[in-house]
């Protein structure tokens, strides 16, 4: 019975119950977030399945990383057998259709919680992303709280999964939520408390003497504690019920998003970029309001334009100041554009915009545009000089039409060729500053080479800037930055920028080679929704070059990388450049004329492509990390070998009790214990009870083992026998375990994953190896 209870104490049953109500206290938002509660019983089998299984392997005494692996481990093949049973070899090991199932249950949950407000529906790939995100909270709180013995740092877990819950309601805070997870983790703090605190006022404690028992104030302070933590509760579950504040924002990138919950006037669809012509701030927006959202049967999907500049001062660009008397008059017919040669073959597309929250005077349309309808009373003008729509009043629908080179179709002869003369251009569209220029000069040469056709310079031009020597980001270098003195050249050193750099440089080669050209801003064709529209949101925002081709006109082209621009436009592909990756643009076959198109269904951005990099790069990082951890594994090793070497070799009885000794000391030092001087068996001993907590059968255990070995190095050979020898293996394991048992969970880690006896076992060979 006294086995069976004491089998029950190191399994932490107790323990292991609270952390498990702590995980499932996290997601006791989501009840308020999502429709069905089909995921709640699931949950709830693999948070106590978790619990359990640590349970049971810290009551047969495993190792806390052995713990860890065994909850890990149990905890993905629930996951599995709950959700990708199917995709399962023999219904075991994972495979390649597994991955794909979790990535389509993974994109499945992101269109769901990033288009609905609460509550939004329970998918199947929505309950398999909160039951995963809770197996692995569980896993982290029970290996940190209950086997680390350190509830505080629990708490970092419980509170990120807390926050994420309760941060996507879109109102404030209940305090009931706070008030379950702040209770459990406080009682987590406890038990640890009681566990650590409860055993010293004790008569079976080697600190008791009679009645000056030197634990004795403890009880006092431990209340008072308790007191303090329980007030602290109380005033934290008040104070968020009576101090007013804003709502939260979205922990988590669009859980069940409310789109009133990012400030205090709603999360506003609003961008930056038209003013400043810089979409740096837009790009790092997280706001999920649409700024539009539209429908189209197109092919292929084009950016949106909204304006364009070709002035560009001191390192940035500068908004264009539009003079009125250069517009068109209101309701005139928009001309054809301009430079298109007629004998260029075209495709007309139609969009038809559900919801616009831009404001005027700007209005997003696919480039050229060719006919704009807008709703009720609203009006715009035509700017045929940088082809840009100024919306006179706010329209929240509209449909526009324009047209588009079909992928295969063959240029006319004489498609870019050479400018005769620039006369009729403005100066501006052909500036380029002295320092630009010599930063550029070089390598414009050596791209363009002796190419005179100004299309083909351009992909040229195109194709080098997407090409693998540059990298997509949205930190720049501080060379790179527009308050630098050379922000091109600073881009060109660093080879890493965002859209503005890429598309500002090839402006500026494009003008070294005498061909106008000017900067476009707008968005992306934004993302799919569930209904088949697209909504843009102010992350879409974008830029790009537009050239002067003779025989098109301004053209688009696009040096942004393909992954966070689409594919070049059909006319600019460069045959021999991959552009596979993840793209907004549905790539199109080669189009025969025929009297109606035929619509397609446009593509989005794949997560499978999107999650195949991710995974790429988690890949290797998880090689490293496998590769580490197999090197690490051969420190507890040979760590176990060097501290038992004295027993395995023993050859005679007192051979063994001093490797025994050999084994308590090099054990002790892995824990942080000091190795005592050397003097005699008792006075070992003495030591060892000094700096160590020890009840007081494991203080007789060390007696025993100490009174062993001086009688092994002192007496007779025959005052010690095999059961002496046995003995002392079991009372050297004895006090092991009790000095592990009250060791700090950092340094119980430390003797299991990284001991120092390890490392002495790793030196001494080498050390051996090189003396040979």
């Amino acid at each position: 019975m006294k086995l069976d209870l004491e089998a029950f104490q190191r399994g932490m049953w107790p323990e292991g119950l609270v952390a498990a109500l702590a995980t499932m206290a996290v997601a006791w938002p989501l009840t308020s977030l999502l429709r069905e509660e089909t995921w709640l019983l699931p949950a709830l089998s693999m948070v106590a399945l978790v619990a359990i299984v640590g349970a049971i392997l810290r009551t047969i005494d495993a190792p806390p990383s052995l713990i860890a692996l065994g909850q890990l481990f149990v905890g993905l093949a629930g996951i599995a057998a709950l959700f990708l049973r199917e995709t399962l070899w023999r219904g075991f090991l994972p495979t390649s259709a597994t991955l794909a199932e979790v990535g389509a249950l993974l994109r499945q949950a992101g269109t769901v919680l990033q288009t609905y407000a609460a509550p939004a529906p329970t998918t199947e790939g929505v309950s398999f992303l909160v039951v995963a995100v809770l197996t692995l909270t569980a896993v982290s709180v029970d290996s940190m709280g209950v086997t680390g013995r350190a509830p505080a740092s629990a708490g970092i877990p419980l509170a990120a999964g807390f926050l994420v819950s309760v941060s996507n309601s879109g109102e404030a805070m209940p305090p009931w939520y706070f008030a379950a997870i702040a209770g459990l983790w406080l009682v987590m703090l406890a038990q640890q408390d009681h566990r650590v605190t409860a055993a010293w006022p004790s008569d079976r404690r080697r600190e008791s003497r009679g009645s000056e028992d030197v634990s004795s104030g403890i009880p006092h302070h431990r209340g008072l504690a308790q007191t303090l933590g329980g007030l602290a509760l109380v005033g934290a579950v008040l104070g968020a019920a009576v101090i007013p504040h804003l709502p939260p924002t979205f922990f988590g990138d669009g859980l069940a998003r409310n789109t009133q919950a990012r400030g205090p006037a709603g999360d506003t669809a609003e961008v930056a970029f038209t003013e400043t012509m810089d979409p740096t701030k837009d790009l790092k927006s997280r706001s999920e309001a649409p700024i539009l959202t539209y429908r189209t049967t197109a092919s292929r999907l084009e950016p949106l334009r909204v304006t364009s500049t070709e002035r560009w001062e001191d390192g940035k660009w500068v908004a264009p100041a539009r003079d009125a008397s250069g517009l068109l008059p209101v309701g005139a017919p928009l001309p054809r554009p301009d430079g298109l040669s007629p004998d260029v073959p075209v495709q007309e597309q139609r969009m038809t915009v559900t919801g616009n929250a831009l404001p005027p005077p700007y209005l997003a349309v696919p480039s050229p545009p060719v006919t704009i309808d807008l709703t009720g009373s609203s009006s715009y003008r035509f700017d045929p000089r940088d082809d840009t729509v100024v919306l006179q009043n706010a329209s929240p629908r509209y449909q526009v039409s324009y047209v588009g080179i079909p992928s295969g179709s063959q240029l006319p002869d004489g498609t870019g060729a050479p400018l005769e003369s620039t006369d009729g251009f403005d100066a501006e569209l052909l500036d380029i500053d002295d320092i630009t220029k010599g930063s550029i000069a070089d390598l414009t040469d050596q791209i363009v080479g002796e190419e005179t056709n100004t299309l083909a310079q351009a992909v040229r031009i195109q194709t080098h800037l997407r090409s693998s020597e540059y990298r997509y980001s949205l930190e720049l270098a501080p060379a790179a930055r527009d308050t630098a003195a050379d922000p091109i050249g600073g881009f060109l050193a660093t080879k890493q920028g965002y859209c503005v750099q890429f598309a500002t440089t090839m402006v500026m080669m494009a003008r070294y080679e005498g061909i106008p050209a000017r900067m476009a801003v707008g968005f992306l064709p934004g993302t799919v929704q569930v209904d088949g529209t697209r909504k843009v949101v102010a992350a879409n925002a974008h830029t790009w070059p537009e050239l002067w081709i003779e025989g098109l006109g301004w053209t688009r082209f696009e040096p942004t990388p393909g992954l966070h621009s689409g594919q070049p436009p059909a006319y600019a592909s460069n045959p021999n450049q991959d552009d596979s990756g993840a793209t907004t643009s549905t790539a199109i076959k080669s189009v025969t004329p025929t009297p109606t198109a035929t619509p397609a269904t446009p593509s989005d951005p794949s997560f499978l492509d999107t999650l195949g990099e991710v995974l790429k790069v988690l890949a290797k990082v998880l090689l490293g990390a496998l590769t580490l951890a197999l090197l690490l594994m051969v420190v507890p090793i040979v760590g176990r070998r060097y501290r038992a070497e004295g027993v395995h070799t023993a050859e005679s009885l007192q051979d063994e009790i001093e490797g025994q000794w050999l084994l308590l000391t090099r054990s002790l030092r892995d824990l942080g214990v000091d190795d005592p001087p050397a003097r005699s068996p008792r006075d070992m001993g003495r030591h060892y009870a000094s700096v160590t907590t020890l009840n007081r059968s494991d203080s007789e255990a060390l007696g025993r083992v100490c009174s062993t070995l001086e009688r092994s190095r002192y007496a007779v050979p025959a005052s010690v026998d095999d059961d002496d020898a046995a003995q002392v293996g079991q009372d050297v394991r004895t006090v092991v375990h009790a000095v592990r048992h009250e060791s700090p969970w950092n340094l119980r880690a430390n003797a299991a994953l990284l001991p120092r006896s390890g490392v002495d076992g790793i030196r001494r060979w080498f050390t051996g190896l090189f003396r040979r």
